[in-house]
């Protein structure tokens, strides 16, 4: 049993109204825009999205701009929703142990992967009942025995006739055991009917014959499960119960017509970043302490100093928010600095296109002026500064920099263009795996930017003479 209309788009490709009339029906192209899952531009829509979304028994498959084809698109799309699956587990977005049932967001894609993931880690929802007899199999329970029995005497001895005895069954025909294994079947045949199972690596279960019917009117099992909340303490029962109310409430609006479900982003750059820094090793939240430097807490992004609003020269104010590159890292003794661009470039002899804007190249320079004293202060050998951007597939690539003249003369590094394959970084995070700096392939120091850095500490040196404190800028570069 499996759903036929499932198909892939290219995320941000242009499609022209009439293409997607194809395959989606024009109330639901306004729904998508409504969401803002699908722009309009100049004529033409784009799929600001990664991931699944359904519309009715619509699957559309939205893959990531990287890659070039549908060639391997269904085991390229499973590599990226493992990706974006460990994301999620990491940033720990699907917790309810402290929020209010009404307080819940229904996802219902990902309520269903919780629901089968959940069992296949810790079966159905199980009521223990501690079952208490008079000379029974189970185990004795000596402090009851003693306490409420009383013994025969021989020799000093006490010899107990009665002995009260414990053990535990789990109730197979409870309330809420039945209830969850009816929802667990559901959800399971809901997603192999949509196709899915695979996809999101899920076998099929089959663990109920019942219907919700069989539980009562929907009022009176949201009224057990609450009920059941308030008795229940175990923080992964609670997140069950909360779960099931949930799912049960909410489930009907999977049918209605202004209804989206989702699983993925509109904002996959982060997670592009996300991979960098594990990847190659951030150390930005390390106290400079931990990273061999000086006894101290502070950390290494806090030395980047924050702006100051200074009133009437009487009060100074610190704002909070600051220069934050993506990854900062050594190797080798060199202070290493990267950018995570989740864009698609196209950059060669003939063509610059899909780079990213001017700001995030005064950034990348800024950034390494920022941490300039520091990089004096423990001697660091030299500075690499690079971009690094997603491609399809095959090596790793240093293609070339990008480079702004008036920051550059300041003695400060060019960033170096770092084409990394996308299917290798996505490997790399799955695995928990590191990547040497040194795979990066970075090209050594333009050959005249010693000589800049030179230049600018004398015109420096030169400012702070009082004697020429009057010449022009030009009259000093004269005395150089």
């Amino acid at each position: 049993m499996k759903n036929k209309k499932s198909i892939y788009i290219k995320e941000l490709r242009h499609y022209t109204k009439r293409e997607l009339l194809e395959f989606i029906d024009e109330k639901d192209i306004d729904k998508l825009l409504k969401y803002a899952i699908l722009n309009k531009d100049k004529g033409t829509y784009q799929f600001n999205y990664v991931g699944v979304i359904i519309i009715d028994d619509l699957v559309i498959n939205c893959y990531p701009k990287y890659i070039p084809s549908k060639e391997n698109i269904h085991d390229d799309f499973k590599q990226v929703i493992k990706v974006m699956k460990k994301y999620d587990s990491l940033h720990d977005d699907f917790n309810y142990e402290n929020e209010e049932i009404e307080d819940i967001s229904f996802n219902l894609l990902s309520m269903m992967i919780f629901f089968l993931e959940d069992y296949y880690e810790y079966g159905v929802y199980s009521n223990i009942q501690n079952i208490l007899e008079i000379n029974g199999n189970g185990e004795i329970d000596w402090n009851r025995t003693i306490n409420y029995t009383d013994p025969i005497i021989k020799n000093n001895r006490p010899y107990y006739v009665e002995l009260y005895t414990k053990h535990k069954i789990d109730d197979l025909y409870d309330y809420f055991r039945l209830l969850h294994e009816y929802i667990i079947t559901k959800c399971s045949k809901k997603l192999e009917y949509l196709g899915l199972l695979e996809l999101f690596d899920l076998t099929p279960v089959e663990l109920s014959d019942n219907s919700q019917d069989d539980f009562g009117e929907l009022n009176i099992i949201l009224e057990k499960l609450e009920k059941e909340l308030h008795v229940e303490f175990n923080s992964h029962k609670q997140k069950l119960l909360k779960s099931m109310h949930t799912f049960l409430s909410e489930e009907n609006s999977f049918t209605n017509e202004n209804y989206l479900t989702l699983y993925g982003t509109s904002t996959y750059h982060v997670i592009w970043e996300e991979m960098c820094k594990r990847i190659f090793s951030d150390k930005l939240d390390k106290s400079l302490k931990d990273l061999g430097f000086k006894d101290s807490k502070t950390k290494l992004i806090d030395v980047i100093k924050k702006p100051q609003w200074i009133y009437k020269d009487i009060k100074t104010h610190e704002a909070k928010g600051t220069f934050i590159p993506d990854i900062v890292t050594f190797h080798e003794n060199e202070f290493i600095i990267l950018d995570a661009k989740y864009y698609k470039l196209k950059f060669d002899e003939k063509h610059l296109f899909g780079q990213p804007p001017l700001e995030s190249i005064t950034k990348q320079y800024l950034y390494e002026l920022a941490y300039r004293e520091f990089i004096k202060e423990y001697q660091f050998s030299g500075v690499k500064n690079a971009f690094l951007l997603p491609k399809y597939t095959g090596e790793i690539e240093n293609i070339g920099i990008a480079k702004l003249e008036i920051l550059s003369n300041l003695g400060l590094e060019d960033i170096q263009v770092i084409m990394l394959p996308a299917d290798m970084i996505n490997q790399s995070y799955l695995d928990n795996k590191k990547i040497s700096i040194k795979d990066l392939k970075f090209k050594e120091k333009s050959s005249n930017a010693d000589e800049r850095l030179k230049r600018q500490e004398k015109m420096e040196d030169l400012m702070k003479n009082p004697e020429l404190e009057d010449l022009p800028p030009r009259y000093l570069d004269m005395l150089l």
